[in-house]
Formats: C-alpha cells, sequence, structure tokens
C-alpha cells in the first residue's frame, strides 16, 4: 500500500523509480548488477526485515557505500538507534512525506 503511494509521490518529483516487493527482490537486482544512487527501504518486508537488509548491503557488494533511508512507522528512539547501528544514513517516519523528500534531497546533495 505505502510502496504505491510513494512511487507517484517520488515521480513527480523528478526520481526515476525502481520498485520491488521485497528485500530478496531487491538484492536480486544488486546481484544482477543494477546500480542506484539512493535506496529506500520500508522496515517492516516480507521474508527479511530492513534492518536486517541494511546489514547485507553495508557488508560486502557493489551497493555497500550507496545512500540508505529507513521508512517506517516504527520510530521508537531504539528502533532509530538500531537502524543507524545497522547502516542506514536516515531514518524517517513512512507518514511525514515532507521528511522523506528532505531526506532523499540530503542525501543526494540537491536543492529541492
Amino acid at each position: 500500500f505505502f510502496r504505491n503511494l510513494m512511487i507517484p509521490l517520488l515521480s513527480a518529483r523528478g526520481y526515476s523509480v525502481v520498485s520491488v516487493e521485497s528485500a530478496v527482490e531487491a538484492l536480486a537486482l544488486r546481484d544482477d548488477g543494477e546500480q542506484f544512487d539512493i535506496i529506500v527501504s520500508d522496515i517492516v518486508m516480507p521474508d527479511m526485515d530492513g534492518f536486517e537488509f541494511a546489514e547485507n548491503i553495508r557488508a560486502d557488494g557493489p551497493w555497500m557505500d550507496i545512500a540508505l533511508i529507513a521508512l517506517s512507522s516504527h520510530a521508537s528512539e531504539s528502533d532509530l538507534k538500531h537502524g543507524h547501528e545497522v547502516g542506514f544514513d536516515d531514518y524517517v517516519s513512512k507518514f511525514d512525506q515532507e521528511a522523506i523528500l528532505v531526506s532523499l534531497q540530503e542525501a543526494l546533495n540537491v536543492d529541492a
């Protein structure tokens, strides 16, 4: 549901969006050699949660230095801390569209 809301929001702002349904599908893109400027990941996903996904990306491989932003409805202090510990560059509430856009702009070093 939320992915379907994000795609038009980001596309309307000029971002080229590639969307997948799970971390496993995203990692398959990595293994196929796909490159991106930034990765936005939910925390709650099927097969592998966002924390495991971030650890996998940061461990090794071509995506280990790509900006990584977590989106989640779980935004307690401990969630934020854990997110940063596993390698997320930013951790944003998925219901705060403006914060999401600001985080993307900062990660990509672009003006609004």
